[in-house]
């Protein structure tokens, strides 16, 4: 199960919620991604709205969000462009990451899984 060669190839994948995308100022942060995260739970909350059901696929090259229903790859984020990555502070199944550059900015992408993340 811990083996590093399951990163190779399609990786390995866990189903989850994209609890949205939110442009911040900074490359890294844990304060930032708390509030990026807390806001956008609280847009989903008042807009009365579902989260979009993905399948997170981690890979050696990176990270890829496909669509559930349709396997649809929705975002492929290679390794070397994620700046952080936060599990967020008051839900364990909830985690969030930059991704971006100086020259095309930085993008907060907010995930909650099935499963809590094991420390």
């Amino acid at each position: 199960k811990n083996e590093p060669t399951r990163f190779l190839g399609e990786g390995v994948s866990f189903k989850a919620k994209l609890i949205g995308i939110l442009e911040v100022s900074e490359a890294r942060g844990d304060r930032m991604c708390q509030a990026a995260l807390a806001d956008l739970k609280m847009a989903i909350r008042a807009a009365g709205e579902h989260k979009q059901r993905i399948a997170v696929q981690v890979s050696i090259d990176g990270l890829r969000l496909r669509d559930e229903k349709s396997g649809d790859c929705l975002y492929h984020h290679p390794v070397h462009k994620i700046s952080f990555i936060a599990q967020d502070m008051s839900d364990s199944r909830a985690f969030g990451y930059i991704f971006g550059s100086p020259d095309t900015g930085h993008r907060f992408f907010g995930i909650k899984t099935d499963k809590a993340a094991s420390q």
